[in-house]
C-alpha cells in the first residue's frame, strides 16, 4: 500500500471527524464527549489498520525475494546432501557419525 495514500486517508478521516465534533458540539453539547471518543477510536484502528497491511505488504516482498532467490524450492540442496549421504556409505562411514574424516584432494578423488 502506498504510504501518501494512507496518509491522505488518515487526513480525510481525521477532518471529517473533526467537522463532526465541531458540529456535535454546537448543535448538541451534552454529546461531545461521547462523539470525541469514538472519533478517537475510529483514528486508533484506522492507525492500526494501515500499521498491518503495510507489514503485511512488506512480508510479502520478503516472501517473494526469496522465492526468487531459491527458485522456489530447494531441491539443489536436497540432492546434495543426499549425494554427500551415499558417498559417506561408501566409504563405511555412518551419516550421522560426529567423527568424518575429510580427504579433499586428487589422491582421494574429490
Amino acid at each position: 500500500m502506498n504510504k501518501t495514500v494512507v496518509f491522505v486517508c488518515f487526513i480525510i478521516l481525521a477532518a471529517v471527524g473533526l467537522t463532526g465534533a465541531v458540529v456535535i458540539l454546537i448543535i448538541k453539547p451534552e454529546a461531545s464527549a461521547t462523539f470525541t471518543t469514538l472519533l478517537v477510536t475510529v483514528l486508533g484502528l484506522a492507525v492500526s489498520a494501515a500499521g498491518t497491511f503495510y507489514a503485511l505488504g512488506k512480508q510479502g516482498e520478503k516472501l517473494d525475494t526469496i522465492a526468487r532467490q531459491t527458485n522456489g524450492t530447494t531441491s539443489a540442496i536436497v540432492n546434495e546432501n543426499i549425494r554427500l549421504t551415499r558417498l559417506l556409505a561408501e566409504r563405511g562411514t555412518a551419516p550421522t557419525s560426529d567423527e568424518v574424516e575429510v580427504n579433499v584432494g586428487p589422491k582421494h578423488g574429490l
